[in-house]
């Protein structure tokens, strides 16, 4: 059973070849934190907060992980693949 959840977060947080993606390690970091803000601000105050600063966390916790994506959509990839086509 650990062995099938070590591997499922190693592919979470792997590229598709396998190579660790820090985009998305920072992404889950960033999400971990704002549950954990979250949860201390609502257990200290017994109240929900106003969650603007975590949405603007979050915002900046994908925002690597998006702009990573993005430039491999448009990275011109591996040349000898675009010869074979």
């Amino acid at each position: 059973m650990k062995e099938k959840l070590f591997a499922y977060l190693h592919s979470t947080f792997s590229e598709s070849d396998g190579t660790g993606s820090s985009s998305r390690l920072l992404a889950g970091t960033g999400v971990l934190s704002a549950i954990v803000w979250v949860s201390y601000i609502v257990f200290k105050t017994h109240t929900l907060p106003d969650l603007s600063g975590a949405s603007l966390w979050l915002g900046a916790s994908f925002s690597g992980y998006g702009i990573n994506k993005a430039a491999g959509c448009f990275s011109r990839g591996d040349k000898d693949s675009l010869d074979k086509t």
